[in-house]
């Protein structure tokens, strides 16, 4: 019995020393928590001191807040002891009280969230439209959510303001493409279709794509007394301003040949240049110095088989047998001009069976593209015309249709393009 009490004596010791050890883990951890929640109440506290939006620490469980800072008393009219006594959820008015429970455990579940499709309500009660965004953290050892809440009252309204200007802008716009598409519809029933030419010279092709819905190259063609009479203008400028300028060149061709008579190419463009000075006039008598056309024309006589032609700054190409003749016509335009004035020349063409005839504006030449996003030029049209010359008419204007796509690639069109081809 001695050594039974002896060794429970002796296991005293051992007994307080277990019991002030689970005393001091117990006290450390106590202590760690309590350090722990210091520096969370001061991470807080200085999050709340310097946020610019309103801020509120949110009991994760119950919505509770714990802390809001002074934007959001501002922002909702409430002290911070009254924020204090309410759920996250009676700031929103009642019919979002669902979604703003949704809300905060999606941002549990995803450490954090972004949205603005839940308002608040002010002491006022007025309704403020906010952006809100939280991260998960705790408070005092709870799991707590930590809600940011920007105003953007003045960005909805700007956002308005702006939508409004957009669709101002798209229904003038909308507004202005209807009319240009009717501006299309004038156009076209002022030039001649592109398919009635093969009607007058089967082999014979017109390429043309306008850079924008209406164009300002210009094709016309006409059968009078005998003879065709083929033109390709190219007016200053594209979109409406050119296509104005078509009409004017298209009815002015169609005075010339069909009312005055003329079938001589060169007094067709004589005529042509004083009917375009006279309707670009002024009441002052004074011209736009810039406004105008470029024009080639070719009359073909049926009869006698031959050809003539007259150009204003606008060449023709003759591929014979593999090779180019470039006839170059005048330099003058068909308008108003610095340089002293003199009639058109015409020029009798020697024509052999299968010469093939090219009137063309300036806009397959002029486009960017290729490997070097260089412009075609006139060399390289030219060397386009001779290697698909001994293709028949029809797959040559496809070659050519194709090789300018191909040449374009992703590059803007930069100008309205038009090349007629017409085999003798």
């Amino acid at each position: 019995m001695e050594l039974t009490v002896l060794l429970a004596y002796g296991a005293l010791p051992a007994i307080f020393l277990g019991a002030a050890a689970a005393i001091s883990f117990a006290y450390n951890k106590l202590h760690a928590r309590n350090t722990q929640s210091e520096r969370d109440r001061d991470s807080y506290l200085s999050v709340l001191e310097s946020s610019n939006d309103a801020l509120f620490v949110i009991n994760f469980v119950n919505g509770r807040i714990h802390q809001a800072n002074a934007k959001a008393s501002e922002l909702l009219g409430l002290t911070n002891e009254e924020l204090t006594q309410r759920t996250i959820f009676q700031l929103h008015p009642k019919e979002f009280w669902h979604r703003s429970a949704t809300r905060i455990a999606d941002a549990w579940e995803q450490n954090g969230l972004v949205y603005e499709d839940i308002p608040m309500l002010a002491a006022s009660g007025e309704v403020i439209a906010v952006e809100s965004s939280t991260r998960v953290s705790s408070y005092k050892g709870d799991p707590a959510i930590i809600l940011f809440a920007r105003d953007i009252r003045d960005r909805l309204e700007l956002q308005g303001r702006i939508a409004a200007q957009q669709s101002l802008v798209r229904e003038q716009n909308e507004q202005l493409l209807s009319s240009i598409r009717y501006a299309q519809r004038i156009q076209r029933a002022v030039l001649p279709e592109a398919e009635q030419l093969q009607e007058l010279i089967p082999e014979s092709f017109i390429l043309f794509r306008p850079r924008d819905i209406v164009s300002g190259d210009l094709y016309w063609f006409a059968e009078h007394q005998g003879k065709i009479i083929v033109a390709a203008a190219d007016c200053t400028g594209h979109g409406v301003p050119g296509a104005l300028l078509s009409l004017i060149g298209a009815s002015l061709f169609e005075e010339m040949v069909k009312e005055k008579g003329l079938s001589d190419p060169g007094a067709i463009l004589d005529g042509a240049r004083l009917g375009m000075i006279q309707a670009l006039s002024k009441q002052d008598g004074s011209t736009e110095q810039q406004d105008g056309m470029n024009v080639s024309i070719v009359v073909l006589d049926k009869a006698s088989r031959t050809a003539t032609y007259a150009g204003g700054f606008a060449p023709l190409y003759i591929v014979r047998n593999g090779e180019l003749i470039e006839h170059k016509g005048d330099r003058m335009p068909i308008g108003p001009y610095m340089g002293s004035e003199r009639a058109f020349s015409t020029e009798e063409l020697d024509l052999l069976p299968g010469d093939r005839l090219f009137l063309f504006s300036d806009g397959l030449q002029d486009q960017f593209g290729g490997e070097h996003g260089r412009k075609l030029k006139s060399s390289g049209l030219k060397q386009w015309l001779v290697k698909t010359s001994t293709l028949p008419m029809d797959d040559q204007y496809q070659a050519i249709s194709d090789r300018f796509r191909l040449w374009k690639g992703k590059e803007e069109q930069l100008d309205d393009v038009l090349l007629i081809g017409i085999q003798v």
